[in-house]
């Protein structure tokens, strides 16, 4: 039998205050509720929360969604993002149409007052990115993201 190889990462849960503050699970949990509570801290001077900036940022970008790809963009329940998508499109922030090649489907898209929130939002987000990144080599923070990116890709291989 042969001998397992020493790695920092052990069987079982952290036994110390070390390696829990070296476990990543972790770590990604740490940082995802400060980074909330400092996003929401910014984005509840404009009335919307995380999930509603985080549809604004999609439609910018792909133009018109479903409910359901704004919900996996969202990273939010189906529900979560259908109610979300409600309050906005009552709020003039995004608008509902019927999709050309499937009439049972509805496709939403940002409205140019949609745009104009996000847009106005979005500089407390850079100065929050700032904070984050604050004293980090930008190529440290490119290995990070891939890093990261390869994890999700891990996870949403193993939930597909």
């Amino acid at each position: 039998m042969g001998r397992r190889p020493k790695t920092s990462r052990t069987a079982g849960p952290p036994n110390t205050k070390e390696q829990l503050q070296r476990y990543v699970p972790y770590l990604v949990n740490q940082l995802s509720s400060l980074w909330t509570v400092m996003q929401n801290g910014e984005l509840t001077k404009d009335d919307i929360n995380a999930v509603a900036l985080r549809t604004l940022a999609a439609l910018y970008i792909y133009r018109s969604l479903t409910v359901n790809e704004i919900a996996a963009l969202a990273m939010t329940e189906q529900s979560t993002a259908s109610r979300t998508i409600d309050t906005m499109v009552s709020a003039g922030w995004l608008e509902r149409t019927i999709a050309e090649k499937d009439l049972r489907r509805r496709m939403i898209a940002l409205t140019e007052k949609g745009e104009a929130l996000l847009l106005k939002v979005w500089p407390a987000m850079e100065t929050n990115y700032a904070t984050l990144t604050k004293g980090i080599a930008a190529n440290d923070i490119d290995i990070c993201a891939k890093v990261l990116a390869k994890m999700i890709d891990n996870m949403s291989a193993r939930n597909s």
